[in-house]
């Protein structure tokens, strides 16, 4: 069964898997202050911000402080629209954090469904994260960003975040379901060599997009975004296969960022295919094979490189 998906976020799609909780998307980051901390939506949590004006006000809100990444989510469910934004604080914690080229910060709102998304982060977009508190259980702070529309998630032009605000209580003590210790794996040659999501991996299903997330202690991070039913269990539906070919119109996404270098499949020469062999309410396995060339956001080009034999076996959660 080959399934059709309009194309999403590429950047932006690493920063909501962070942000919604996973301990390990997103953008890469350098060495952060500790590794504890804890992820989840509580009924403390809060988000309010305007989108070109308009006020909003998130009714679910995820918190997570993990790997020394502070990352935060919220979600207006009568506007379809999604904010996430995720930073690496400083040892001191507290203070005002600013996205652009030297920044691993990065933020990103979706809006419709199918959804489209304006982000900022390395060389896109920009803004400013401030962090008036922060300790092992919560957080609070301000933010405003001006975002720069996904090339082709069909969002156009720029979007201005305004009067932001969030405060978050971090549930738990340690990671939520679908990071590591449930016995979820990802792992993939690149270029022939093994790689592992070694640090933290994560599989969530929203709004009909199924991500795969993993990253290594090199901070190298692969995300794999495709479409997918939440109604569908396989089996006993046949295995679905989703193309990632680069000229296939809806093809699913797949970026890897390491540092400042950043791979995709949304350009000439990417292409592969993404099977799901099963899943069910609570897992989901499979496998990919994917050809991801340079993104033009990089400052110095990047060579093409070469995914093979990847495969997947995860706990999935489903929102």
């Amino acid at each position: 069964m080959r399934i059709p998906v309009r194309c999403v976020c590429v950047l932006g799609l690493v920063a909501t898997a962070i942000a919604c909780g996973g301990g390990g998307g997103g953008s890469s980051s350098p060495t952060a202050p500790g590794n504890s901390g804890g992820a989840g939506t509580s009924s403390a949590s809060s988000m309010t911000f305007r989108v070109d004006g308009t006020a909003t006000t998130a009714s679910s809100v995820t918190g997570n402080l993990a790997n020394g990444i502070l990352s935060v989510a919220g979600t207006d469910a009568s506007r379809a629209t999604t904010l996430s934004f995720g930073v690496t604080p400083t040892p001191t914690g507290t203070g005002t954090y600013t996205l652009g080229p030297l920044s691993s910060a990065n933020a990103l709102i979706l809006i419709g469904n199918p959804a489209a998304g304006w982000q900022a982060a390395v060389g896109i977009g920009s803004g400013t994260i401030t962090i008036n508190t922060l300790t092992s259980t919560s957080a609070s702070g301000t933010f405003s960003f001006s975002l720069a529309a996904v090339a082709g998630s069909g969002a156009t032009g720029t979007k201005a975040i305004t009067e932001g605000t969030f405060n978050v209580t971090f549930t738990g003590s340690g990671p939520p379901p679908g990071t590591p210790g449930n016995g979820s794996t990802i792992s993939v040659l690149i270029d022939g060599v093994q790689w592992t999501s070694s640090l933290s991996r994560r599989a969530t299903l929203l709004n009909n997009i199924l991500t795969i997330t993993g990253q290594d202690t090199n901070f190298r991070v692969i995300t794999l975004a495709v479409p997918s039913s939440g109604g569908v269990h396989i089996p006993p539906s046949p295995p679905a296969i989703v193309s990632l070919d680069f000229a296939t119109p809806g093809r699913g996404v797949v970026p890897m960022v390491l540092g400042a270098q950043n791979w995709d499949n949304g350009h000439d020469g990417g292409a592969g295919t993404f099977t799901v062999t099963s899943i069910s309410s609570t897992r989901v396995t499979g496998t990919f094979t994917v050809t991801l060339v340079n993104n033009p956001i990089n400052v110095t080009p990047v060579p093409t490189a070469r995914l093979t034999n990847g495969q997947f076996d995860m706990a999935l959660e489903r929102f």
